[in-house]
């Protein structure tokens, strides 16, 4: 209930950063300006420009009704850099005042939030675990670890898989999750861990450390937890020393453009695009949508939605009303916010087929 007893000590504050929206000129609307820090270049530039082209998306569909207010969108690239992202949120606080803020992934979204929460700014991302939702005015919208670990050991478990080897990526959202899921595997018992490697960001080579463990047991399958292109590359490699891609991951496949080397492979999904949303941005940019695009579609839907219900005065408001937000059905599929501002939705078990990832049917 943290964020709901903060709302009740804040909701008679107006503060001068953040409060209120820009003053509008004679017979215009106020102006509510959002902006987004996005890794629209670099490795991870499909998931930024996927994130853009979402939020565009959104804001097409209330730039068509007749708003309390004007919504400007001002977007800016962070190269998928943690003090680049910190950069653009300071200026974009202190300089461009915007009201809210979109980042994507945990490097940046870690940054970005006790800033925010500092200048009472809303912050809405995608990012990998909780720590992105600490604070009254952070909100994260994501399948959680728990939810996508519990999936994954049970189709573990049901394909019956007897022994797995992790990979895991020397970043804070990887370790992670990485640990919830090893912790669960113990604690059940049913599946023996015979391997565990970390790895460092920007590992291109994973010759010696794939055979390092095939040289102790091979195990009936490997789980990589990483950033793009590591499951590429680890794939690749799999397939060079042993001849076969017994590989899977959370999220990991999708991530990447590169899904014919994950190709006939099952993973585990974050709740993500539903068909109709899929098809909706496909018809727009004749292009598939990647990780956190349809979430970030959601993010500024339900934000503007909240801003129209007040008069833009106070932004506890706005706060107070997205955490009101319970059983939406979204471009994710149904999702509540719960009262740390985190958003819960449910994983599915996937498979990549012909380049895309298709639910299995039980």
């Amino acid at each position: 209930m943290k964020k709901f007893i903060l709302s009740i000590m804040l909701a008679t504050a107006l503060t001068a950063c953040g409060e209120k929206a820009e003053t509008p000129k004679e017979n215009e609307k106020p102006v509510v300006k959002i902006g987004a820090s996005l890794p629209l270049t670099g490795n991870m530039a499909h998931i930024g420009v996927s994130a853009q082209k979402s939020l565009s998306l959104a804001l097409e569909k209330w730039n068509a009704k007749d708003t309390k207010f004007n919504y400007e969108l001002i977007v800016e690239d962070d190269v998928f850099d943690a003090k680049k992202v910190a950069m653009i949120t300071n200026k974009f606080v202190n300089q461009d005042k915007i009201r809210a803020l979109f980042t994507v992934f945990s490097i940046g979204a870690n940054v970005a939030s006790p800033i925010t929460e500092q200048a009472k700014v809303i912050h809405m991302t995608c990012a990998y675990g909780s720590q992105p939702a600490n604070g009254y005015y952070n909100f994260n919208n994501i399948t959680q670890y728990e939810n996508q670990t519990d999936l994954m050991l049970d189709e573990l478990k049901k394909r019956g898989i007897k022994s797995i080897a992790l990979l895991i990526s020397n970043n804070i959202g990887s370790m992670q999750q990485a640990e919830i899921l090893e912790n669960k595997i113990i604690n059940d018992g049913s599946i023996e861990v015979v391997g565990k490697e970390i790895f460092n960001p920007g590992t291109r080579d994973f010759r010696m450390i794939i055979q390092k463990i095939i040289d102790n047991r091979e195990p009936d399958i490997f789980y990589v937890d990483g950033i793009t292109p590591d499951a590429t590359l680890i794939a690749k490699y799999l397939n060079e020393i042993t001849g076969k891609v017994n590989l899977t991951t959370i999220n990991d496949f999708i991530e990447t453009p590169e899904r014919e080397n994950f190709e006939g492979l099952w993973f585990v999904e974050s709740a993500s695009g539903t068909p109709k949303y899929n098809k909706q941005y496909k018809e727009k940019y004749g292009e598939q949508v990647f990780l956190c695009g349809a979430n970030m579609y959601d993010n500024l839907d339900i934000l503007i939605e909240s801003f129209e219900k007040t008069d833009g005065k106070n932004i506890d408001e706005v706060v107070e009303n997205l955490l009101k937000i319970k059983n939406k059905q979204g471009a994710i599929g149904l999702f509540s916010i719960d009262s740390e501002g985190i958003v819960q939705s449910f994983a599915s078990v996937k498979q990549i087929i012909n380049g895309q990832s298709v639910v299995i049917e039980e």
